[in-house]
């Protein structure tokens, strides 16, 4: 087994489904996470993703989805 060297950066790459309420959706958002803290809280850092992303240009993105056919709910 091999050791990782503490200079080393430790990142990870979770995956996290978000909703949100104006969009009244969900989507998939890849946070990348590199050295943080034990007790960080990760929620307000998510919240903030919700909030600014582009609502219109998505409820456009599937209303264009449907005209054409597309189906599904996710972008």
């Amino acid at each position: 087994m091999s050791k990782v060297s503490s200079a080393a950066p430790i990142s990870f790459w979770p995956e996290y489904e978000l909703f949100c309420p104006v969009c009244n959706a969900h989507f998939k958002q890849l946070v990348v996470l590199h050295k943080v803290p034990k007790n960080f809280d990760i929620a307000p850092y998510l919240d903030g993703f919700v909030k600014s992303h582009d609502h219109k240009a998505w409820q456009e993105a599937q209303r264009k989805k449907a005209e054409s056919g597309g189906g599904g709910s996710e972008a």
